[in-house]
């Protein structure tokens, strides 16, 4: 099977939407299937087609130079044209990307078997539905996150107005789609509200790598790790993941228990703005900041740690993809906060809550995941999802 995989985020971008992406790439690619890779980095993938986008290149160097950012003066420009996007109704800031990409890839000589774009963002559902149409492929949408009653943006919780022409800009967008997949039923309803009738559809969980570590990479670890101490590990970014997903609340609730307990450690691994880096350095509770690090560095210091902090936005709907990546290292996981995503986890062995599981936890504890899902089995029911809707289709691919 061919499929062309239109994707916003993927590495060198470090972002848990990179991941997720980049590991479907590995598994289907794995099993024996193309891939043509759409996006707005370049890549050494065999099959890459490169669209640059000006914004999406600094937002790049921005994340790996973090001082940068705070330095930058406002663009007034650049400010009056997302002012102008949102109060035209059109999606979010990417749409400009979406753009490019129609126009390249209607010049280019491309018949895949499938077209398939994964948000966020949502504008790039925009670009598969155009594609759709103009190269006569069938389409899969499939959505990480809600696209409206949840939303990132915070336009959309503030008017009205703006959610009712979104909601528009949803239902004219999925109704053209042939298959969709979603990490959730939370998702998935909602995405029903916009596709047409009967559209296919399957939920493909968060799924994650295996950690095999070569002994090699175990060495490297030893310097890292103080081994007399309890040492805790965050993967991932706060603020710049999710703006309701702050540290200074997270160093507030853990002072406590990191003055009853001095041996512990917290290691923070992945981007902080400039503000997080200063309130990390200012806290009583012991942290190591290792910056932005591979993604094969950052599942060793996951498997080397003695447990796995997994912080969630308060009443967070949507089981967190660094959930599955967290299931792989077979280390107690700790959350913060509660909420709804927790009746979503099979295996409650995982996971303790933070203050309690810190203050129990032991050197090296292991545990052991029931329904951990692999890249390679999440690409093989995406597949046989795609196979069966092929074996069952009319002979001329219908347009609504």
């Amino acid at each position: 099977m061919h499929i062309l995989l239109i994707t916003r985020h993927y590495p060198p971008e470090i972002s848990g939407g990179a991941r997720r992406p980049f590991l479907l790439v590995q598994a289907l690619q794995s099993l024996g299937h193309k891939v043509t890779l759409v996006t707005p980095f370049e890549s050494d993938h065999p099959y890459h087609i490169h669209v640059p986008n000006t914004a999406i290149d600094n937002g790049l160097r921005l994340q790996s130079y973090p001082n940068e950012a705070a330095a930058r003066k406002p663009n007034i420009p650049d400010k009056l044209k997302n002012f102008l996007r949102q109060w035209l109704f059109w999606p979010d800031p990417d749409i400009r990307w979406a753009r490019d990409v129609i126009k390249t890839l209607k010049a280019a000589d491309l018949k895949p078997d499938w077209i398939m774009t994964t948000s966020p963002p949502e504008s790039i559902h925009i670009a598969g539905a155009a594609l759709s149409q103009a190269l006569g492929v069938s389409w899969l949408v499939e959505m990480r996150d809600t696209w409206i009653s949840m939303p990132h943006r915070v336009i959309l919780e503030r008017s009205k107005l703006r959610a009712y022409f979104e909601r528009r800009i949803a239902k004219n967008t999925l109704r053209k789609a042939q298959a969709i997949t979603c990490v959730s039923e939370a998702v998935m309803s909602e995405a029903r509200l916009y596709c047409a009738p009967n559209t296919p559809e399957l939920i493909i969980p968060h799924f994650s790598k295996p950690i095999n570590l070569s002994e090699n990479t175990k060495q490297d670890l030893v310097d890292i790790f103080d081994q007399a101490r309890l040492n805790i590990v965050h993967t991932g970014g706060f603020s710049l993941s999710d703006r309701r997903r702050e540290l200074a609340p997270l160093l507030d609730v853990l002072k406590p228990v990191f003055h009853k307990r001095p041996e512990l450690t917290l290691h923070l691994v992945g981007p902080l703005t400039p503000s997080e880096v200063a309130l990390a350095k200012a806290s009583p509770v012991k942290i190591i900041y290792h910056g932005i690090v591979s993604l094969e560095k950052s599942q060793a210091l996951q498997r080397q740690a003695d447990g796995l902090l997994l912080y969630t936005p308060k009443d967070s709907h949507a089981l967190p993809g660094k959930y599955a990546e967290y299931a792989m290292a077979e280390r107690p996981i700790l959350y913060y906060t509660d909420g709804s995503w927790l009746s979503l986890v099979d295996d409650k062995t995982l996971l303790r809550p933070l203050i309690s599981g810190l203050e129990t936890l032991t050197k090296q504890e292991a545990v052991k995941p029931e329904n951990a899902l692999s890249h390679l089995a999440a690409a093989e029911m995406m597949v046989q999802f795609l196979k069966r809707i092929d074996n069952n289709a009319p002979q001329t691919l219908c347009r609504i």
